[in-house]
């Protein structure tokens, strides 16, 4: 309460302010004559500036006479400089127009410190996936999982289902937010949260890799920002209909689905909005010969539906409020019914059989379809130029509620269909203080306050509850500076306290049957309680960034979060949670990395190195009968390449990438005794390579492929009955190579029509998890053989 109260007291206690005397002012412009709001006017020889407001108007008092050098910048925009002459004590007036930079290739990102910065001056490791990306992929899918899959070093591939459980970033948990707002449900993870937004209504994404102590509780391995659409129209109205249609082409029957996308953007007097609207209805799903695909977290007709909005009214000039949020929906009602994978280990060799899983048409009595159902909303203010105008606040108050419905399971005694439910509420007074540049020096401070309120439960459909009600609260202060020194050095320090306390009714764990043998476990009441953990994060890191040829980076993060506790609360064996061992993990990651530019060329590497007092997630034990957490500390490294080059008339330009990621496992004091970790955390090596040709300027043609290579480091063990068998998740990996191809033609200037075709080679594969997670069964799925999306644009 007393966070709580700090906060309503720093919301009351402020207050625009404004500036007195006289000297410059003037008005700030993007090319299509847009205000730019946040540009930065600045008197060098002075070390005097302000920046512009929301409607990019500034003023810039007591200047005396002379000539004096002023110098306009903007994140993503070419900077200005002039030299303007003030002879009289009247305003002058300095107006201009920004063009935005695209020959730097670098990138503005605003998740690594809640402020934007340019990419190239962050000491950290981050990919971002921006608008024109986007664009280009939806031309062939609208699977965010598959496009990240592809765009982002160091992110394991899609699993080829609605589930992303396995697909890691650097071998580690990864946090999924829209806007900062938390996607993922930690409390018990039902690893669906890459899939949680239409991409029509990203602007970009933002990766930020390694651990990190900026976002807090479920990031080890870093965290996925999905930046949403702003108004972007000084119109009344414009907007943007997409229209398409997709098709299996391996086997057609059945196999037709449809979309519709529609977008309105525009300004009435101080309001800006953005609203859309979409639906989407797939077909059957075939492998590369003709069969259906396994239903289980499958595509196939699936209904998805989605709504965003975002409202921004213009209190003063440097005062906003902004209203936002989006809908998900996604339901799947198959035809068909699952047959599961069957696996045979032949001898100690480890060589086997493996027959997926697939589909067969037929219906289970009672099945209710599957999915899930996300709600977003956010109210935020900013206030900008505060306290002499060295500082701006922005803060919001935020709320989640999540809804997922999964396959039907025989492993409960008498079956049925778990549902996750999820419903958070949020306030983050946010603090960001510049310090005026002396002697080549600028240092800023962005400080503030994290409160969540996490509500979380698993039940079945019919009433029974297999997590209890657990209820998180959350208060975590931190503290992030930046200090810049001559424009050579970039040092950013920071320090993230998180307090969480976790309120845990009593409970009954259900009868369950982990393998689906009918061995299940019996039910124990167990009494509820409080759980407790605190976490005290530190980062640090340092780029050179004087030449852009080479700026090379170091730093040191943490990262923690709490073990799946849904997972192990579901089959605790102890009748007290006060009995039940939890601790969370705590991961140390070192990184060494550089970009290095050369005109039209950017590459860049990094190679990492984090340990972890704990495993991530849980892991099945074959002695208990259940999931456990995983006690094992693990040491994860590995390292990232990727190169992108534009020839000089930009009609050609091609990249590649490539990841590689490895993990050893040791029992707690025993170091030397090492062993491997499975493939639900660490991925095979990825490569991935793009073309991109644009014959002429009402052409574009883009190539993409992807190479999984293989991973294979597991023995097989002998169970109780004496036949050979692998671990759960510790199963070998053999690698694929996908070929995607989209093509688009401009009719008109603002009328396009488009084609993307998956797997052109019409690959028959088994994606990585239908492997790692082969000994499960239930989730060996095939991947999706040829497909391709037709697809018409109209922008007015």
């Amino acid at each position: 309460m007393k966070y709580l109260t700090l906060s309503a007291l720093l919301l009351l206690s402020l207050s625009a302010f404004s500036q007195s005397g006289s000297g410059l002012k003037g008005e700030i412009k993007n090319e299509l004559n847009e205000p730019l709001a946040g540009a930065t006017i600045y008197l060098q020889e002075l070390q005097k500036g302000t920046t512009t407001d929301f409607d990019g108007f500034y003023t810039l008092k007591n200047i005396p006479k002379g000539t004096w050098t002023v110098t306009v910048r903007m994140l993503g925009y070419q900077t200005k400089k002039e030299k303007v002459e003030f002879t009289t004590d009247n305003f002058q007036t300095y107006s201009t127009t920004m063009k935005e930079d695209y020959g730097s290739l670098d990138e503005v990102v605003i998740s690594a410190s809640r402020n934007p910065e340019y990419l190239s001056e962050i000491p950290a490791s981050i990919t971002v996936v921006n608008s024109a990306k986007l664009k280009e992929f939806t031309k062939f899918t609208s699977n965010i999982n598959e496009i990240l899959a592809y765009t982002v070093p160091g992110l394991a591939v899609s699993t080829g289902t609605f589930s992303n459980w396995g697909q890691t970033l650097r071998g580690r948990s990864l946090l999924v937010m829209v806007d900062g707002i938390p996607q993922s449900t930690p409390l018990r993870n039902g690893q669906l949260g890459i899939k949680s937004i239409n991409p029509n209504d990203i602007s970009s994404v933002e990766v930020i890799k390694g651990a990190t102590s900026i976002f807090g509780n479920g990031g080890n391995g870093g965290f996925i920002n999905y930046i949403t659409k702003n108004p972007n129209s000084t119109k009344t109205i414009s907007g943007t209909t997409n229209i398409w249609g997709t098709s299996q082409l391996s086997n057609t029957e059945d196999a037709l689905g449809y979309g519709a996308y529609q977008s309105f953007t525009g300004q009435l007097d101080k309001f800006n909005y953005y609203v859309s609207g979409s639906v989407e209805r797939t077909g059957n799903k075939y492998d590369a010969d003709g069969v259906p695909l396994l239903p289980t977290y499958g595509f196939d007709n699936t209904d998805i539906y989605s709504t965003y909005g975002k409202l921004e009214y213009l209190l003063s000039e440097n005062q906003k409020l902004t209203l936002n949020g989006n809908f998900y929906k996604s339901l799947q009602d198959s035809p068909f019914i699952p047959v599961f994978a069957d696996v045979q280990v032949f001898n100690e060799e480890g060589d086997y059989t493996l027959e997926p899983g697939y589909g067969i048409e037929g219906s289970i009595p009672g099945e209710q379809p599957t999915g899930s159902e996300l709600i977003n909303g956010r109210l935020k203010y900013n206030l900008n130029a505060i306290f002499s105008s060295t500082t701006d606040f922005e803060t919001d108050i935020y709320y989640s509620k999540a809804k997922s419905i999964f396959f039907y399971s025989d492993k409960f005694e008498n079956g049925g269909q778990s549902v996750i439910n999820s419903e958070k509420y949020g306030v983050r007074p946010n603090f960001n203080t510049r310090i005026n540049s002396y002697n080549g020096i600028d240092l800023s401070f962005i400080y503030g306050l994290d409160l969540l309120r996490d509500k979380t439960n698993q039940g079945l459909l019919d009433g029974r509850l297999w997590v209890p009600n657990i209820e998180l609260m959350g208060v975590a202060p931190y503290l992030q500076t930046t200090l810049k020194l001559d424009k050579k050095w970039a040092f950013k320090v920071g320090l993230r306290y998180d307090d969480l306390k976790m309120d845990i009714a009593d409970y009954n764990t259900l009868p369950y049957s982990p393998k689906g043998d009918g061995n299940f476990n019996p039910s124990v009441s167990v009494q509820g309680g409080e759980l407790a953990f605190d976490n005290l994060a530190f980062n640090m890191g340092i780029r050179y960034i004087e030449h852009q040829e080479f700026i090379p980076y170091i730093s040191y993060s943490q990262g923690f979060s709490i073990a799946d506790l849904g997972s192990i609360l579901r089959s605790a064996s102890a009748e007290s949670i006060d009995n039940i061992q939890l601790e969370p993990a705590v991961t140390n990651n070192y990184e060494f990395g550089f970009i290095s530019k050369f005109n039209n060329l950017r590459l860049e590497a990094v190679g990492y190195y984090s340990t972890s007092n704990l495993g991530t997630g849980v892991v099945f034990s074959d002695e208990l009968n259940s999931f456990i957490p995983s006690e094992q500390p693990q040491k994860i490294f590995g390292g990232e390449l990727a190169i992108d080059y534009a020839f000089p008339n930009n009609k050609l330009i091609l990249g590649a990438s490539y990841s590689y990621v490895e993990g050893l496992k040791n029992p707690k004091g025993d170091e030397n005794n090492l062993s491997y970790v499975g493939g639900d955390v660490i991925s095979a090596p990825k490569l991935t390579a793009y073309i991109t040709w644009k014959p002429t300027e009402k052409i574009s043609t883009t190539l993409n492929v992807i190479n999984l290579g293989d991973r294979k480091r597991f023995d097989p063990f002998q169970d109780t009955e004496g036949n050979y068998a692998f671990r759960h998740t510790e199963f070998p990996v053999n690698g694929y190579t996908l070929v995607n191809l989209s093509a688009t033609y401009q009719i008109k200037s603002n009328i396009d029509v488009s084609l993307g075709i998956n797997n052109l080679l019409n690959e028959y594969y088994l994606p990585a998890r239908s492997q790692w997670a082969a000994p499960l069964r239930s989730f060996t799925v095939v991947g999706e053989g040829t497909n391709a999306r037709l697809g018409v644009t109209y922008n007015f």
